[in-house]
């Protein structure tokens, strides 16, 4: 285990991490409160990436390529993105 998942675990045990009060899934999409100054519109993209990533990954993705297509899925994929609004 490298230094940062070492900090990463104790800032969570030490309830400094998210928590589930902190995430929630609404008509709009997945909402996070993250404390801090302004996102960058890098981190935004890294974010961005990484979810399209996990769910290409996950069943839901199987599920949207066998109903959709691979095609229309691919295109809705590119349409998740993350975005700040402060």
């Amino acid at each position: 285990m490298g230094r940062k998942e070492r900090a990463r675990r104790a800032a969570r045990s030490q309830g400094k991490g998210p928590d589930a009060a902190s995430l929630w899934v609404a008509d709009d999409g997945v909402h996070a409160l993250v404390p801090g100054p302004q996102p960058s519109s890098g981190l935004l993209e890294r974010l961005s990436h990484r979810f399209r990533e996990n769910l290409r990954g996950s069943p839901l993705w199987d599920e949207m390529v066998k109903e959709l297509g691979k095609e229309r899925a691919e295109e809705l994929l590119q349409q998740c993105r993350a975005e700040s609004r402060r």
